[in-house]
């Protein structure tokens, strides 16, 4: 292989810097139509796999991709890895057939009415108040109150939030590493607590289920049994607020959308999918490179970390015809890699859709005149994008808002 094997493709992308959240899609978008697939010196250097087609492929090569040596870049503090994201085969299918079970759509419907309830709990402040930041005091909040629901956390939110928000916020951090080092072992401390009181007694909930669960014969080892609670619990509410930021962002601001909505319900799943696909929350996960390949025209040796660039595949003009427009007719909406693709596609995707909807129908039932109320502001962490502010008003009596944007704010 020559040295300018990777200078070839040398782009300028690192996923640590803030500033990428407010140009995030359309800075992917342009490094795809000059450079497919290309190397970022960034984190130590990485290869970004920028088209549909490659990450679908490398989603599905598990002897050449693996997740074994992590799936973020850069990587995090975690004592242990994730589970079941950072396992190849056989144990990952172990793993997941132990968990997807209670995440299919038959399996959360007993939890629907509860949820609707989360839902509705949530938005009354804003309905008394006429105002508030849907992102902050409604999406934040529901998302972590719904997982801990279905597991059987009864710790408060606002701690698990935290612990969540700054788990992810510190790994960035690659200046202070001992920064996310001590993030990992809070989050890590606080899930020991819930593990440890359930193991080795009657379960009562799911939680208690699954780390008294067996594999094989065995019980989850400690280590195995942190690292899936870690996932269950952190996946399971992050992107979700993500998701919902930007699901309501679309419904008020495409012309014509929410009265579409309104007149035909049929829609409301092809909102939810034409929004995730725009605006994954998780815009990249990382694999390593296991043996020799080539991708395009481009070498990848072994021990080269890879990162698979969802948020561009999601914008691949290949696969979809004008991939920045928002089209509820669009044909093969459900063929974005928002959820992932191949073995590791997300064990959440049904509880996430069923959030989702459910926010949506009660926007659409209740609060039809629900308006922006000033500028957004867009954020991230290394792999997640969304809001992190999306001012709202309600005009009570059914009368929309006179929407008042701030000078210069971008709505």
């Amino acid at each position: 292989m020559t040295d300018d094997r990777r200078q070839r493709h040398l782009v300028d992308l690192d996923n640590r810097r803030p500033e990428l959240a407010d140009e995030l899609f359309g800075t992917l978008a342009d490094m795809q139509a000059r450079c497919p697939v290309a190397w970022s010196e960034a984190s130590g250097g990485f290869w970004a796999l920028l088209k549909h087609a490659d990450v679908v492929t490398a989603s599905a090569d598990w002897e050449t991709f693996t997740v074994t040596e992590g799936i973020m870049i850069p990587p995090t503090g975690k004592s242990m890895p994730v589970i079941p994201a950072e396992l190849d085969p056989p144990r990952h299918g172990a793993f997941r057939k132990l968990v997807l079970p209670h995440f299919t759509p038959k399996a959360l419907g007993p939890w629907e009415a509860d949820i609707r309830r989360i839902v509705a709990d949530g938005f009354a402040p804003l309905a008394e108040r006429g105002r508030a930041d849907l992102v902050t005091e409604f999406a934040r909040p529901v998302p972590v109150l719904v997982i801990c629901r279905i597991l059987g956390i009864r710790s408060d939110w606002e701690r698990i939030h935290s612990l969540g928000e700054e788990f992810m916020e510190a790994f960035a951090d690659t200046e202070h590493p001992e920064r996310g080092r001590a993030a990992a072992q809070r989050l890590e401390a606080f899930l020991a607590e819930e593990i440890a009181a359930r193991r080795g007694r009657p379960a009562e909930d799911l939680l208690g289920q699954l780390v008294n669960a067996e594999i094989e014969g065995e019980t989850l080892s400690d280590v195995e049994a942190l690292g899936l609670v870690q996932l269950l619990v952190v996946a399971g509410h992050g992107t979700t607020v993500d998701g919902i930021g930007t699901m309501v962002y679309r419904l008020l601001t495409e012309p014509d959308v929410r009265d579409r909505l309104l007149t035909d319900r049929s829609l409301v799943p092809k909102m939810i999918e034409e929004c995730l696909r725009l605006h994954p929350p998780v815009w990249n996960m990382a694999r390593t490179v296991r043996r020799e390949t080539t991708l395009r025209d481009a070498e990848l040796c072994p021990g080269e970390k890879v990162m698979l660039a969802f948020g561009a595949a999601n914008h691949d003009p290949d696969k979809f015809d004008d991939p920045f427009a928002f089209d509820l007719d669009r044909p093969g909406l459900t063929q974005h890699l928002t959820f992932g693709s191949g073995r590791h596609r997300c064990l959440g995707e049904g509880l996430a859709r069923l959030e989702l909807r459910t926010v949506l129908e009660y926007l659409l039932d209740e609060l039809p005149a629900l308006e922006l109320d000033g500028p957004v502001v867009w954020g991230g962490h290394t792999n997640s994008h969304g809001l992190r502010s999306l001012p709202v008003r309600f005009a009570a009596g059914g009368e929309p808002a006179t929407v008042r944007i701030q000078e210069g704010g971008d709505v």
